[in-house]
């Protein structure tokens, strides 16, 4: 299966509104990072990773003509804000699309989107969805593949990864119970969340995702929801040659 990391930023985005520093301004397009979000194609579907307010230009540009399947790790907005613009798949695929998410992540969801759930919408298009919800460590099965949705801890948030045969996916984590590095031990490859150098209280700095590295021992790692704190170009060189700094549009390869 091919996976594109869609993107790789904050909530915020990067550039951020309003911010002139030099990661904001870096005319290097490595450093110009969207919400953070993948695709992963299989000769049996498309699957989405969050579906944050980047969503519409993200698969614009993956060419995405299809979908299959949208896993959720959690309902902060940076991860399901671009939910409405799912419409024009279901348009075209004439089917309602699968989110799966925790039970509390599918109850925000009808609320902020209530008109895509209500039997009157105004008149209006809305999304066809439909909410499936997934428990840690129960695995599903989207587009032929075998997800296994790991519990993540962000602050006091209780979340979920995913583990996709010997692929790992990892946002927004603050700490990683023993179970979830268990589970995800031996991937080939981890794709996890760095915020920056300095200790954050709901994100990962760089220092404790190597730990983390270093614990689930994959072959290799990228970075993501990356902060307008580094450049790509700094970043690279103090990180092990195994794991990089992830980019929007890097794509690669993984065993499912």
């Amino acid at each position: 299966m091919r996976i594109t990391l869609l993107g790789t930023g904050t909530s915020t985005g990067v550039p951020m509104i309003g911010c002139e520093c030099p990661v904001c301004t870096s005319a290097d397009p490595r450093d110009r990072r969207m919400r953070t979000s993948a695709l992963i194609e299989t000769p049996n579907g498309n699957i989405l990773i969050d579906a944050g307010p980047d969503m519409r230009t993200q698969l614009l540009a993956a060419q995405v003509y299809s979908l299959h399947g949208v896993l959720l790790t959690h309902e902060h907005q940076d991860h399901i804000g671009g939910l409405d613009d799912l419409r024009p798949l279901n348009y075209r695929m004439q089917a309602a699309i699968p989110l799966y998410g925790l039970e509390r992540t599918l109850n925000a969801i009808k609320h902020r989107f209530h008109y895509a759930f209500g039997n009157d919408s105004g008149g209006s298009s809305r999304p066809n969805l439909n909410l499936v919800a997934i428990e840690p460590f129960k695995a599903i099965r989207v587009a032929g593949l075998h997800i296994i949705p790991l519990p993540v801890q962000h602050g006091r948030m209780s979340i979920v990864g995913y583990r996709i045969g010997d692929f790992g996916y990892i946002t927004d984590a603050s700490t990683l119970s023993e179970a979830t590095c268990e589970a995800l031990y031996g991937v080939k490859t981890l794709v996890i969340n760095a915020l920056r150098h300095d200790p954050h209280p709901m994100h990962l700095s760089f220092d404790q995702a190597l730990d983390y590295v270093n614990q689930i021992a994959p072959q290799r790692a990228f970075f993501v929801h990356l902060s307008h704190d580094i450049t790509h170009a700094a970043l690279a060189p103090t990180l092990p040659a195994h794991v990089r700094p992830g980019y929007d549009g890097l794509q690669f390869e993984v065993d499912a």
